[in-house]
């Protein structure tokens, strides 16, 4: 039979199941530039993003909103976890590609391949940076997040 868990090990849990959400989008990321698919990497990038921080909320045992806003999800992951997420937060740009690269008509440029890349680096030191966290914190049994 199963033993139940700890409240703050299924928030570990499952900002693990946001995380690898949040890794297969910027491999997917990867696969998009390769292929000359700038735009669609870009999208990619965003949800990576997105995901990371919702990844932080969750192991904080803070809501997850509906939003796909990067900057105000990062302000609400910063207050748990300062010294993962700098003020002012790198990826803000990533917000607007939500809607500029899934849309047509919009007057908003779509990024160069560069700043996909770039922007695309910095989503992936970030994931791993939590999936350091996630992973010490399920091995140790740890009933809160460690900032």
């Amino acid at each position: 039979m199963n033993e139940p868990r700890r409240p703050q090990q299924l928030d570990w849990e499952e900002a693990e199941s946001w995380l690898q959400k949040a890794a297969d989008d910027a491999r997917g990321a990867r696969l998009l530039i390769s292929s000359r698919l700038i735009s669609l990497a870009a999208f990619h990038v965003q949800q990576a993003t997105e995901k990371a921080l919702k990844a932080l909320l969750v192991a904080a045992a803070q809501d997850v909103r509906r939003v796909h806003d990067v900057a105000m999800l990062s302000d609400l992951a910063r207050a748990y976890w300062p010294d993962l997420l700098p003020d002012p937060f790198p990826l803000v740009a990533v917000n607007e590609w939500y809607i500029t690269t899934r849309y047509p008509g919009i007057d908003d440029q779509t990024p160069s391949a560069q700043e996909v890349e770039e922007a695309l680096d910095i989503v992936e030191i970030l994931i791993t940076a939590i999936d350091e966290r996630t992973s010490l914190a399920l091995r140790s049994g740890n009933e809160k997040p460690a900032p």
